[in-house]
This record gives structure tokens, C-alpha cells and sequence, in this order.
């Protein structure tokens, strides 16, 4: 009979490093009392978010990663709570209550009191960004939590460009890897942003045209670009749509076409973006019905 895992302090699980999903599953088992449900909440709600993150146990804590993006969350187990380190937090918005380092930012969840819509939506906007690259932190046998979250760093540019006329099953990849090379606010931005447009609609399709991000329903419903002083997105329907709150600025003349520009430090509303977003699905899909 197979010995059960030494709990640490805090009651944190002592499982060995690994990789997939076999460890997590050993880790979360051995979670003492309500711990071990929430344990299995917090991977169910992941994996639900993000069908294709790829999972490890580190430093006796479970991570979650993006194939070629690096760690973007991982928790760890203490006696009142379990504390879940978002490792590019200070980019997520709202950012995690917890830490002070210069990425990553945590919430500690108790008993009862995960709110399942935030954290989704924390999960979703850290999969799109540059995660924590481990080939840059030593193993250590320190086995009380895992190394401060400060050795989280933006993943460097690529050597080459992503090609255009991509298969759509590529596209996502594409995106990632263009929210990496562009890293800073410029990938920060850009990986907000199309956080906001899969809540928005989350039967979206992501697409990769002209070297550029495209999100699509039934037609394109917008397009991302990066520039060196404003990411832009395009809706090529835009002229079309209601935007009472003028989140467009930019495109103003053509008949068609609509774009929000947005500099380094300003950050476009959630909702009335979300709702610009929804709008456009919805033209697209009287304008298919119409044909």
C-alpha cells in the first residue's frame, strides 16, 4: 500500500516534481480537509478555461502553463487558506489583491469563498500572456512554497515573424506568440483586449490574416494591430454600430470601417467594450441571414 504524502507546513502536500497532470492529481488528493474540494474546484475551473493548459508540480505546489508561454498560475496549500499566484498578475484587471513584487500579484482563497466568474476571468487574461519561463530559476529543496514570484520575466521576441495565411487551428498560437514578441504595455494591452472579446462572446473564432490577430462570428467582427504608439482594434462594420460611450476614435472618415486606438496607459472600459463586441457579433449575423 502506497504511503501517504508527507504534509509540510501548512499543511502543504510534499509531492515530487513532475510534469502533466498525474502529480496535480496526487497533490490535490493529499489536500487535508476542505482544502482538498476547493484543490479540486480551482483545477476543474482551469482546465474548463483553459482546455489546453499544460500542468506540473513544482516546488510541491501544482502550476499551470501554456505550451511556449511559460507558467501563468500555480497555488500552494497553508493552514487558514490556499494562496493562488497569478505569475504576471500586476497585468490582469482588476489586478489580485495579494503581493507587492514587481509581476506577480495572489489571492487567498478560504473556505467558501472562490467567486468562480473572477477567477475564470483571471485565468483567461494570464493564459494569453508571457508566463514564467523555469529554465531561468534553479530547483531548490526548499519545500515550504515555491521561489518568490520576482523571478517571473516577459518572454523574449521571437527570432521569426509568424507567416500569414495561417490555418485556423494555428491562429491562437499565432496570437499568443505575437503578445509575447510584443511584450510590455503594447502585449499587455493586446492580451486584455481579446480577453474582453472572448468574454464577450465566447463562441468567437480567432483567426490570423494579414500578420494580424482577427476575431471572428459569421464575418470579422474585429481586427488587432499593434503600433509603436497605440494597439488598434478595427471593426470593419463599425460605421454600422451604436457607440454611444465613443469608444471609437480613430477611422472616423470612411463609411465602414471604426477603430479604438489605445496608448500606453489607457485602458478601455470593460463593459461598453464588451458590449461594442456584442453588437458586432450580432450585425454580422443579420448580415449572413440576409444573403
Amino acid at each position: 500500500m502506497a504511503k501517504a504524502p508527507v504534509l509540510l507546513s501548512g499543511g502543504n502536500p510534499q509531492i515530487a516534481k513532475a510534469d502533466g497532470d498525474a502529480p496535480v492529481q496526487a497533490y490535490i488528493a493529499a489536500m487535508p480537509g476542505w482544502k482538498r474540494a476547493m484543490g479540486k474546484r480551482l483545477d476543474a475551473l482551469i482546465v474548463r478555461t483553459v482546455p489546453t493548459v499544460r500542468k506540473a508540480v513544482k516546488w510541491n505546489s501544482p502550476m499551470y502553463g501554456v505550451e511556449g508561454g511559460g507558467l501563468f498560475l500555480g497555488f500552494h496549500t497553508f493552514t487558514r487558506y490556499i494562496k493562488v499566484t497569478f505569475f504576471n498578475g500586476t497585468s490582469l484587471r482588476p489586478v489580485p489583491p495579494g503581493g507587492k513584487s514587481k509581476d506577480a500579484r495572489w489571492i487567498d482563497v478560504h473556505e467558501d469563498d472562490l467567486d468562480e466568474k473572477q477567477m475564470a476571468s483571471w485565468v483567461k487574461q494570464a493564459a494569453a500572456l508571457p508566463g514564467w519561463d523555469t529554465k531561468d530559476t534553479k530547483d531548490t529543496k526548499d519545500t515550504k512554497e515555491m521561489p518568490s514570484p520576482r523571478t517571473t520575466r516577459k518572454a523574449s521576441a521571437a527570432k521569426s515573424a509568424p507567416k500569414a495565411g495561417a490555418a485556423a487551428a494555428d491562429a491562437s498560437r499565432l496570437i499568443d506568440q505575437r503578445i509575447r514578441e510584443l511584450g510590455g504595455w503594447r502585449g499587455e494591452t493586446l492580451a486584455r483586449m481579446r480577453a474582453l472579446i472572448h468574454e464577450a462572446d465566447p463562441q468567437i473564432i480567432e483567426e490570423w490574416k494579414w500578420d494580424n490577430p482577427v476575431w471572428s462570428r459569421d464575418g470579422i467582427v474585429c481586427t488587432g494591430e499593434a503600433y509603436k504608439k497605440v494597439v488598434k482594434l478595427t471593426f470593419p462594420r463599425g460605421a454600422s454600430l451604436a457607440d454611444p460611450s465613443r469608444l471609437f476614435n480613430s477611422s472616423l472618415a470612411g463609411n465602414t470601417r471604426r477603430a479604438i486606438d489605445i496608448p500606453e496607459g489607457e485602458e478601455v472600459d470593460a463593459r461598453t467594450f464588451k458590449a461594442l463586441v456584442k453588437a458586432a457579433v450580432a450585425g454580422n449575423r443579420a448580415a449572413a441571414k440576409a444573403r
